[in-house]
């Protein structure tokens, strides 16, 4: 009322964007205020929800091994190795280890994997890169997929060799050590879980 002699126009105030707005506030400090204005901003804490395998496969003359290594999404981990008591080639120790791998996931009810192997020629025909043309391959490649198909997310990465250590660790100690039957601490016999391309067998499996 005291104003209405003058004459004024009412502006609206375009919008302010944040910047501008924390300038202003920098430069306009609410007086008598003694300690600095501090604004904490939450952040979501991620936590790993996966599991994660490394596998790897090793054939010599004398005996085949597979290796694989699990770790949990709490960091618990298992090393694994699985002396195979049948002659194959190394692509298919290589799968062997994999489908084995895959398995013991199952078994400790992983829903979520992320799958590391050094096998370009596995990794790649499992992303869809390579075709499996050949017929040693073949079953194993089915049947990986079918495996994988359990999980409700499943990723494959190839990995150098170099960052692949403990599971080849494990597939050359099987492959190169001869267990003995009476060593019932460290072996335990099973009949094989997955029939691939020949016949039933039985694997050693050690657990360190």
């Amino acid at each position: 009322m005291a104003l209405s002699e003058f004459t004024f126009q009412y502006v609206a105030q375009k919008s302010v964007k944040g910047q501008a707005l924390a300038d202003f506030l920098a430069h306009h400090p609410a007086q008598g205020q003694e300690e600095e204005l501090e604004v904490e901003i939450g952040m979501a804490h991620m936590e790993k929800n996966y599991w994660t395998m490394h596998f790897d496969g090793s054939s010599t003359e004398a005996r085949s091994g597979a290796g694989v290594v699990i770790e949990s999404p709490q960091g618990q981990k298992w090393q694994f190795a699985f002396q195979l008591d049948f002659r194959c080639t190394n692509n298919q120790a290589e799968y062997e280890a994999l489908i084995i791998g895959l398995e013991i996931l199952k078994e400790m009810k992983a829903t979520r994997v992320l799958v590391h192997g050094d096998s370009q020629l596995v990794i790649n025909q499992l992303t869809g890169e390579y075709q499996c043309t050949s017929e040693n391959l073949a079953m194993y490649y089915v049947t990986a997929l079918n495996t994988a198909d359990g999980f409700s997310r499943i990723s494959f990465v190839h990995v150098p060799r170099a960052e692949n250590g403990e599971a080849n660790e494990m597939a050359q100690v099987a492959s190169g050590v001869n267990i003995p039957n009476t060593d019932h601490d460290r072996v335990i016999r099973s009949d094989a879980l997955i029939i691939r391309p020949s016949t039933k067998r039985s694997s050693s499996v050690s657990r360190f």
